[in-house]
């Protein structure tokens, strides 16, 4: 009886032993596998999650690859730094992916003279009309822009905007009426009188003026229309040449309406060097020539010998041998004839 059990508990530990030795071999298999399949997956990610990227930056184009992340992470892995006026394509926040293609445009400064204004702006625009736009500046119809706004954008460029405005202006002009004369025998020669009184026209123009800058520069006529025809005047012109004072036809070249006073002796010569006498007249030389013969009413014929200070225009001065004659011719309007 103990033979026998002894034979049989050698079998069982057997057994046992090459169960665990066969579960060891089947752990190390497994880890094995786990490892293979742990490397072939590692292999795969990585050759899967490579990504090729382009980068385009101010007319520079740079090729990278990358395995993760953002635009931002990817420039700034390549040192590339973005100014606040520079604009990225597509945004910063984007993430990558295989074949993206990145866009750094670079802003550069310009300077825009608009409304009184130097406007410096730092833009990205590629046309002028473009950079007009980003600085709030509005163009009104007929605005004019210096280059032109499709004229490529380059540093320091200068942008000049001419506000263009125009207003409608009406004028009205005054045509002068034309003198017609007629003569007439029954008026003294020298001596005219309106028959109908002139009337001036009246023209209204209708202008067009275009302003650069609140300055005129051009003026257009639009309309002339007339609105009121001028009314000729006629005037009577004297033609009769002789006056009867008296019994007596006196001759005359021209007859005026004078302001007379008179005046004495002063113990002077007159102007033209003889002393003065009866017939004696001051005029002034600009209306009746001195040398003249006269006859004035009121006080007979005499002779444009001598001037006065005050002796002006229609105004002359006529001789009386004593003061107290000439306190009695005082003021007085008369007919001075200017004999032939």
């Amino acid at each position: 009886m103990e033979w026998y059990t002894f034979k049989f508990e050698n079998r069982a530990a057997e057994k046992k032993r090459r169960l665990a030795a066969k579960r060891r071999r089947l752990v190390i298999l497994a880890l094995l596998v786990s490892l293979f399949l742990v490397a072939g997956a590692a292999l795969s990610w990585s050759a899967w999650a490579r990504m090729d990227v382009t980068v385009a930056d101010d007319g520079r184009l740079l090729r990278v690859t990358a395995f993760r992340g953002t635009v931002a992470d990817l420039l700034e892995r390549e040192g590339i730094t973005i100014g606040p006026w520079d604009r990225v394509y597509p945004a910063p926040e984007t993430p990558l992916h295989d074949g993206i293609e990145i866009t750094v445009d670079r802003a550069v400064p310009v300077t825009v003279r608009v409304d009184g204004r130097d406007l410096e702006v730092w833009t990205v625009a590629q046309r002028v009309g473009q950079v007009l736009a980003d600085a709030g500046v509005e163009l009104n119809a007929g605005d004019l822009v210096q280059p032109a706004p499709e004229t490529p954008v380059t540093a320091r460029l200068e942008i000049g905007v001419v506000r263009v405005t125009t207003e409608v202006e009406e004028v009205e002009i005054a045509t002068p009426y034309q003198v017609e004369r007629r003569p007439a025998y029954d008026l003294p020669k020298g001596q005219t009188r309106v028959l109908v009184q002139g009337e001036n026209g009246l023209i209204r123009e209708t202008w067009r003026i275009t302003y650069h800058d609140g300055t005129e520069v051009d003026r257009e006529l639009v309309k002339r229309e007339e609105v009121l025809r001028p009314r000729n005047q006629v005037l009577l012109v004297g033609m009769a040449d002789i006056v009867t004072r008296g019994v007596q036809d006196i001759r005359f070249e021209r007859m005026l309406t004078a302001e007379a006073t008179a005046y004495t002796y002063t113990g002077n010569n007159t102007a033209t060097g003889v002393p003065p006498g009866p017939g004696t007249v001051a005029v002034d030389p600009q209306v009746i020539p001195l040398g003249s013969r006269l006859y004035i009413d009121g006080y007979g014929y005499g002779k444009a010998l001598d001037v006065g200070g005050k002796i002006k225009g229609k105004r002359i001065d006529v001789f009386f041998p004593t003061r107290q004659e000439a306190l009695q011719w005082g003021r007085r309007t008369v007919n001075v004839y200017v004999l032939k």
